[in-house]
């Protein structure tokens, strides 16, 4: 059985509609979901997939920065304080 996990950061879904504002997003582009379905189905073509695949390139970019210059703990707090925003 293969697993791999999705990780599509912020993806243009109901979602937002239904909070009523995409501050949630932390000021990023949305990803369509096509985009994040193409991705997660193309890491599973692989012959050995990955335990998670990351949608898009800035996302990408943006999880290889935090795991190389933040520890998990200052990560969480950034994230936390972006989406706390509009609350």
């Amino acid at each position: 059985m293969l697993r791999t996990a999705a990780r599509p950061g912020a993806t243009r879904t109901e979602f937002f509609d239904v909070v009523g504002t995409t501050q949630a997003a932390g000021g990023s582009r949305l990803a369509s979901p096509a985009n994040v379905v193409r991705t997660a189905l193309a890491a599973l073509d692989r012959r050995n997939p990955p335990p998670s695949v990351i949608a898009g390139r800035l996302n990408r970019t943006m999880a290889f920065l935090a795991r190389r210059l933040a520890s998990r703990r200052q990560v969480i707090r950034v994230i936390g304080r972006l989406t706390a925003e509009g609350a």
